[in-house]
């Protein structure tokens, strides 16, 4: 079954899971659950919420992935009912009569991109807005498919800023976005990094996240299966960033025995550019190649581990 990172999948109607992974293990999907259905509608389900959730009514979707040596939630792919595709929820917002104002602000964004001759089909959206389940709160979370467009993508997110078609966060928004993410950094740590990324923005007056997945092509080919082999901290200089904004994120770095810090979790996604020094906690994880790398995030909030510039 052809998924990639950012899809999102569902069962019965009720359980909706993201994909983090376009590997497939024992016929299962590699996911996590993201929104549960019930009398109140769909319901978001932090990290502990759901592992707790799977555990007590679905635990035949409690998954060990050998591949890389962490639980989650695998779901056969016979059991799959309904693929969710970021960028088809792109053909739907494009074809819509009534938008609401959420959705409008999403598609004015997409526009922009399609004006600036970025094809439609490489535009993603996810979360709440492609599930439909979004309110006056809601984030738009944009993907760009490609890594060449998504630096394309960036400079014209700059470019409609400074144009006034777009504009800046402001403060509440910044808070607002630091206590979604619950992060081990403090906030004015998490800002100083993320004022860097240039890729969030308002559109009208919704907040507008954008990340990358690569094509099939532009993957870094990676050596697992991986194994854990304890809880890390150290500080390094980083010689090659050309994958910050991947799925995931990756870091070279200059250490006599880690060659590299990758990151599944967005608050680390462009986090640190080539020739900073960083300092990093996380798990250590070996190969089957036998090299060692860093993980940071083994859950999307990241308890306990960061990625941080040192200045």
């Amino acid at each position: 079954m052809f998924i990639r990172p950012k899809d999102y999948i569902s069962i019965n109607n009720k359980l909706f899971f993201a994909v983090v992974s376009e590997n497939q293990e024992d016929d299962r999907a590699l996911t996590w659950l993201r929104y549960v259905k019930n009398e109140h509608g769909l319901q978001k389900q932090n990290t502990e919420e759901a592992g707790k959730f799977i555990k007590e009514n679905y635990p035949e979707y409690i998954f060990y992935s050998a591949y890389a040596d962490i639980t989650l939630h695998g779901i056969p792919l016979e059991d799959i009912q309904k693929v969710y595709r970021p960028d088809q929820t792109v053909v739907n917002l494009l074809n819509m009569a009534s938008p609401d104002a959420i959705q409008q602000d999403a598609i004015n964004i997409i526009n922009l991109f399609i004006e600036a001759e970025i094809k439609p089909e490489t535009i993603g959206v996810t979360g709440s807005l492609m599930l439909n389940t979004h309110n006056q709160n809601s984030d738009i979370d944009m993907i760009i498919y490609g890594r060449d467009l998504f630096f394309k993508v960036r400079n014209l997110i700059q470019n409609h800023i400074k144009s006034g078609e777009l504009k800046l966060l402001d403060e509440s928004f910044w808070q607002d976005a630091y206590q979604r993410r619950a992060c081990a950094l403090s906030y004015d740590e998490y800002k100083r990094h993320e004022l860097r990324k240039l890729n969030k923005c308002i559109s009208g007056n919704t907040k507008v996240d954008i990340s990358m997945v690569p094509e099939n092509y532009e993957r870094v080919p990676e050596n697992g299966p991986y194994k854990k082999i304890g809880k890390e901290t150290l500080m390094s200089v980083v010689i090659d960033d050309a994958y910050a904004y991947d799925f995931p994120s990756r870091y070279l770095i200059e250490h006599v025995t880690i060659n590299e810090v990758v990151s599944y979790t967005a608050t680390y996604t462009g986090q640190a550019k080539k020739g900073e020094k960083i300092e990093a906690s996380g798990f250590i994880e070996q190969g089957s190649d036998g090299k060692k790398r860093l993980l940071v995030g083994t859950s999307r909030e990241a308890n306990n581990e960061y990625i941080r510039v040192i200045t």
